[in-house]
């Protein structure tokens, strides 16, 4: 878990990400002309399922990736059969083994937790017999990302779903570094800028603002907190949520999301987001000091 951990704060920390901890503060149109410099790139939007958080001992269920070319950030995606990547995967032994532990009606607490509470059984009905094994893949995938011209990987909590296609393709020896790669982290763009905006926007009374931020205002177990969660934060916006956690799905409602938000921050590129925006830049940049990650699952 450690070595984990330094991997990570040294993927943040360095190249990998394009918005990076320098770049917490900056403003709405400082965010779009650091953007600029991706223009030329293929934006890769995808997502992966997983049985568990920790990439050691769990699996990943699906992988799902779209290619996309910005164009003014309307994203035109790439032709079907180069820049369409989507497969589930057939469950390991040894996840089947954990799933056999998990479903004695006897065990109260099981010790193997599923990432989203799905029990061993709907598991095996949504990841059924006769799918590909992991590491086939991964590997597809890797050639998948290595075929597009320039790539930028997008992913909604980017510092999960790299970190656990890494480790496991680590795990079988799979030649790739998908910190090679430069990444952009939606879940960062939410946290950043549009809540900023939208808080912003609704105390200079924006009724649309205050909508938007009454539906993405949660009751935690320290108090309200405003959502950067994909899914409230689609909601919100109107674009449908439906099959959410399925691997394509996802992305389809990610590239929708962060189309609609760009929009939105173009419209809104004058206001002044430092008030909202200074304290979570503070609060991330401590996260980082301490060793401790980001985000919750997305």
């Amino acid at each position: 878990m450690k070595l984990l951990l330094e991997n990570w704060r040294k993927y943040v920390l360095k190249e990998a990400y394009i918005l990076d901890s320098d770049f917490f503060d900056a403003s709405i149109e400082q965010l779009f002309e650091k953007l600029k410099d991706f223009g030329d790139n293929t934006w890769i939007f995808f997502d992966t399922e997983t049985t568990g958080f920790t990439p050691e001992t769990k699996q990943l269920t699906e992988i799902g990736a779209i290619a996309a070319y910005p164009n003014n950030w309307q994203f035109d995606e790439v032709e079907a059969e180069e820049g369409l990547f989507y497969d589930k995967i057939k469950l390991n032994p040894e996840t089947l083994a954990d799933f056999e532990a998990s479903d004695d009606p006897e065990v109260k607490y099981p010790l193997k937790l599923t990432r989203y509470g799905m029990r061993g059984d709907e598991y095996r009905e949504k990841y059924p017999k006769g799918k590909p094994k992991e590491e086939d893949v991964i590997r597809q995938f890797v050639s998948y990302l290595e075929r597009q011209p320039n790539p930028l990987l997008i992913a909604q909590n980017a510092e999960f779903d790299v970190n656990f296609v890494q480790t496991r393709a680590d795990l079988y020896n799979i030649p790739v570094n998908m910190r090679e790669y430069p990444i952009f982290d939606t879940m960062m763009l939410i946290k950043l800028w549009e809540i900023p905006r939208i808080q912003q926007r609704a105390e200079d009374g924006d009724e649309r603002a205050q909508t938007i931020l009454q539906a993405l205002t949660m009751t935690g177990k320290f108090g309200d907190y405003v959502t950067s969660s994909m899914g409230p934060v689609a909601a919100a916006y109107k674009i449908s949520t439906d099959e959410w956690h399925n691997a394509l799905a996802d992305v389809k409602m990610m590239m929708e999301m962060t189309k609609v938000i760009f929009m939105a921050l173009q419209e809104s590129s004058d206001v002044d987001i430092s008030k909202y925006q200074r304290k979570t830049a503070s609060g991330l940049r401590w996260k980082l000091q301490q060793g401790r990650g980001l985000h919750r699952s997305g």
